[in-house]
C-alpha cells in the first residue's frame, strides 16, 4: 500500500485528569501496489529475471511511484 497524507498529533485530558497524546495518520489518497508474486509473473512474461530497480507499479496504473528512499522507516 502506498499512502499520501500527513501525521497529526493532538492531546486532551481524560476523565481521570491525565494528559493523553494521540498521533494519527490522516490519509488523503492511497494505492494498492502489486504483490511480489504478480511482480515476478510480470517479469517472467517480459523475459527479465532481475527485479526492477524501483518500487512495483501500482495496480491501478495511476498511483504513486515511490522509492524506498522516500519512506521514513
Amino acid at each position: 500500500v502506498a499512502i499520501e497524507g500527513r501525521l497529526q498529533t493532538r492531546n486532551y485530558e481524560n476523565n481521570q485528569g491525565q494528559r493523553v497524546y494521540v498521533t494519527e495518520v490522516v490519509v488523503d489518497n492511497f494505492s494498492l501496489l502489486e504483490s511480489k508474486a504478480e511482480a515476478e509473473k510480470r517479469r517472467a512474461e517480459n523475459g527479465t529475471s532481475q527485479p526492477a530497480q524501483q518500487s512495483p507499479a501500482p495496480v491501478n496504473n495511476g498511483g504513486i511511484d515511490i522509492s524506498d528512499d522516500d519512506l521514513p522507516f
